[in-house]
């Protein structure tokens, strides 16, 4: 018996003991099952899901793919039914009117992106990475060929100062678009009209020397922007209302423009010609009201430059380094990529000097006070800088930024004010409003046949017979002054008859009748 016991005491200390243990053993934990994204069955797969989804980020805060493929040709249909529905109400549009919308959509290039897709993603140093790629996989035409050829480094970039506040090189195309519109106009007016609209364009700008045609063909390359706000100097534009802003240097490069305005500059009396170096300037000979404002144009081969002044002009053309070395810009671009068809390079103080010009303007009318207010209010508050780059690929058009907010803000409005969404607007609001102009109509017609019948029955009264003519009852000192058709209606084929009822037709065939049951008679 007392082994029993002892035996048991040992088991109960040694059972509270180990309920006691401060180090007890953990649990054997699970393996972490990988994530994953579980697709629909390839079956069911857009085709185009693989090519877009290869240039997005999963998992961040917006994700968004859309396979668009024809919808473009449905967007014309619905187009050309609203055509159709105006060109009946505006007989004499009807010829522009009526179109084949599909292949005028597909001259556009809008059938050429296939699918779309988006994605942000909140970067850890702060900001959101953003993608948003067009997939083309058979290529860009009509209005997206003015986007450019293939991808070609940063060109540009030492142009601006390191402290630059805003800097964009971008490559247009502008001949490839205007081919392009004039391929519509010829499409929906005619090739007698699309010859010419060129044929005005070329002679446009002829007293000074200039071709806008000329232009409008030279202008294929590059194009760079280089914008310089001074960190404490400001600038009072001398308006009605005196208005104090930044400070401001302002450079533009443009390819291929100097041949097609070498000639007009040369000949403008306005413009004084000198040298310097490789460059050739045509500064404006009157001084401008604002200080420190002296626009040149300058021409380099076949760049032409436009800058707020000549030092701003040599200091950018001159820079052996600028923004090309600045830390910031060499990290966007190791993390966007060298390569690209346009660039866009956004600073800080950008904003914060613009959020200034509220307090730049203490005597301003409380009108513009609370806009600009309200402006400022709109502008971010950013630490770090913004870019951005688009990059033409050989199936599609890829745009990468590094910016501070997140797309789901421009995606709530392009799903506003996609064309689709004005187009299903549009193709319940024009019949709306076609039922309503048409009741307007015939009630101002039907008001106007009582009008005649009263008439048609005092004049028969006054002269003792029972019918009567238009003539007889509407013209200066007549019954009726005068009486103007609403919807297509012919008054003087009437046949007046003392207490008759009036009947006529309309433009679109419906009938319209004094008689007491139904004024309205539907088309024959």
């Amino acid at each position: 018996m007392l082994r029993k016991l002892a035996w048991f005491g040992t088991l109960t200390i040694a059972l509270v003991g180990a309920g006691c243990a401060k180090h007890a053993a953990p649990p054997v934990a699970e393996p972490k099952k990988p994530e994953t994204v579980t697709l629909v069955p390839e079956a069911e797969r857009s085709r185009h899901f693989e090519a877009v989804n290869r240039h997005l980020e999963l998992g961040g805060t917006l994700y968004l793919y859309a396979d668009i493929d024809g919808d473009a040709f449905k967007l014309a249909k619905t187009v050309g039914v609203l055509a159709d529905n105006l060109a009946a109400t505006q007989p004499m549009a009807a010829p522009f009117l009526k179109q084949d919308y599909a292949k005028i959509f597909a001259d556009l290039g809008l059938a050429d992106v296939k699918a779309v897709g988006l994605s942000s993603v909140p970067a850890a140093a702060g900001g959101f990475r953003n993608a948003v790629f067009f997939y083309t996989p058979e290529g860009r035409h009509g209005l997206l060929a003015g986007l450019g050829g293939p991808p070609a480094p940063v060109r540009f970039a030492k142009l601006a100062p390191a402290d630059v506040d805003f800097f964009s090189e971008g490559e247009v195309d502008v001949p490839a678009v205007y081919d392009t519109v004039k391929k519509l106009v010829g499409r929906v007016a005619g090739e007698g009209l699309a010859n010419l609209m060129e044929a005005n364009l070329k002679e446009a700008g002829n007293p000074a020397g200039l071709s806008a045609l000329d232009m409008i063909k030279a202008c294929k390359g590059r194009v760079a922007v280089v914008l310089h706000l001074d960190p404490e100097r400001n600038l009072t534009l001398p308006t009605a209302s005196p208005v104090t802003i930044p400070a401001v240097s302002l450079l533009v490069r443009i390819d291929g423009m100097g041949a097609a305005v070498k000639d007009a500059l040369a000949k403008t009396p306005a413009l004084e010609m000198s040298h310097e170096g490789a460059l050739t300037l045509y500064a404006v000979k009157t001084p401008l009201p604002v200080p420190n404002l002296r626009p040149v144009i300058a021409l380099e081969g076949s760049a032409l430059y436009l800058a707020t002044s000549p030092e701003f002009l040599f200091e950018c053309t001159h820079r052996q380094t600028g923004l090309d070395q600045n830390p910031d810009f060499q990290k966007a671009l190791a993390q966007l990529g060298p390569e690209g068809n346009g660039v866009g390079f956004v600073s800080p103080r950008l904003f914060s000097r613009l959020r200034q010009v509220d307090q730049l303007n203490p005597n301003l009318a409380p009108e513009m006070k609370r806009l600009l207010k309200m402006l400022a209010d709109q502008l971010p508050v950013i630490d770090r800088p913004l870019t951005t780059m688009r990059t033409n690929l050989p199936d599609g058009i890829l745009i990468r930024s590094q910016w501070d907010r997140s797309l789901k803000q421009d995606l709530a409005m392009i799903s506003v004010y996609n064309p689709v969404t004005v187009g299903v607007l549009a193709a319940m609001a024009i019949p709306a409003f076609q039922q309503v102009r048409q009741a307007s109509q015939e009630k101002a017609v039907l008001n106007n046949l009582r009008m005649l019948e009263a008439a048609a029955d005092q004049y028969c009264l006054e002269h003792n017979v029972t019918t009567a003519t238009y003539d007889d009852l509407v013209g200066p000192g007549k019954f009726i002054k005068e009486m103007k058709p609403v919807a297509g209606e012919d008054y003087r084929a009437l046949q007046f008859h003392s207490g008759q009822p009036l009947r006529i037709r309309l433009g679109n065939g419906r009938w319209i009748s004094t008689r007491p049951r139904g004024n309205v008679i539907p088309p024959r």
